[in-house]
């Protein structure tokens, strides 16, 4: 699978995963999410990618249908995961979407892929153009199932191991905040609310309008984290379409090509994200660390300690000689 620029369904896929995981664990109500709407101007479909049989019109269908057959989690990774595999069915186009999502249950592993049947008929390179009067206004996307072998069920494992978010946030920190590139980038004033993917008006939230991620944890390292890198990307996005310094003057073919590099960076990164998120998002806060403690003064204390310790004792031995010695003295002169 070839990779391409992240495509804004990251958002439905990682709303499905969290909401699916919350519904399939029995803590939510379909009549809580059905119209999230992130799900807005969106169709689903979900196919068996080898027979092609529609499984599900609808992810509530998708999701009910998973829960009977025993799934118990579902989660969230990169699709380069798959970039040595081959796909079992010309007949299907799949997606080089950034993730996949995979349904876990006690003996196997499904993947849930995004792609195009392809018509029988039609052999061009290009999609056929449906004339503007034609179509369908709804993002229309299928997700094609298939059963992960146990070579990549032990790849999907990797990215369900422990995470410590402070380790995320600081690398995050190092490698693209504090770049050069994103020297002139203003922090996202939102970046305090929970992360919506689409527009709200934070001063006046209703119940209708739901976080990308459930709220019913305390996640908010990860929705400050899905704030800063969308903001991010879309800086850099800008500043490569307008390629300019703060002095207005174009900056030179060299930089140009690092801006590219770095906003495909911020891109991978951002990817990498969203995995973690959508596997650890019930965890997603910082934790105080421990404080470090300067073992080099404490020694430092020690040695003055022992150094009063010795010079006290020094003091008073030569103390008692000088009353010997007066004693002495005393004695000689008939004191």
């Amino acid at each position: 699978m070839t990779k391409m620029a992240l495509d804004q369904i990251w958002k439905q896929q990682l709303t499905l995963v969290t909401y699916g995981n919350e519904f399939l664990s029995g803590d939510l109500n379909f009549s809580r999410w059905i119209e999230h709407p992130i799900f807005e101007q969106h169709s689903f479909n979900f196919r068996d990618l080898i027979s092609q049989h529609l499984l599900a019109q609808h992810f509530q269908i998708w999701l009910e249908g998973l829960k009977k057959q025993g799934v118990k989690k579902l989660s969230l990774h990169l699709s380069n995961l798959l970039n040595d595999e081959q796909n079992p069915n010309a007949n299907v186009e799949l997606l080089p979407f950034a993730h996949f999502i995979v349904s876990h249950q006690a003996n196997k592993k499904t993947a849930w892929i995004c792609g195009h049947e392809l018509a029988e008929w039609y052999n061009s390179d290009n999609d056929f153009e449906v004339p503007t009067s034609q179509r369908n206004p709804l993002r229309q996307e299928i997700f094609w199932g298939y059963t992960l072998n146990d070579k990549l069920a032990k790849k999907v494992d990797i990215d369900l191991q422990k995470l410590n978010w402070n380790d995320v946030t600081r690398y995050l920190e190092q490698e693209l905040f504090d770049s050069k590139y994103a020297q002139y980038f203003s922090e996202p004033t939102q970046q305090d609310f929970p992360f919506y993917g689409y527009e709200v008006d934070h001063s006046s939230i209703s119940s209708h309008q739901l976080a990308i991620i459930p709220t019913d944890y305390p996640a908010d390292c990860a929705h400050r984290l899905l704030h800063r890198c969308e903001a991010l990307t879309e800086y850099l996005e800008q500043q490569r379409q307008h390629p300019y310094n703060e002095a207005g003057e174009l900056i030179s073919p060299e930089e140009q090509i690092n801006l590219r590099n770095f906003s495909q960076k911020t891109d991978d990164l951002f990817s990498k994200l969203i995995v973690k998120i959508a596997n650890h998002y019930q965890t997603a806060e910082l934790t105080a660390e421990p404080e470090i403690i300067d073992r080099t003064m404490e020694t430092s204390q020690h040695f003055n300690q022992a150094q009063h310790h010795k010079v006290s004792t020094s003091s008073v031995i030569k103390l008692i000689v000088i009353t010997v010695i007066i004693c002495i003295a005393a004695y000689y002169f008939g004191l």
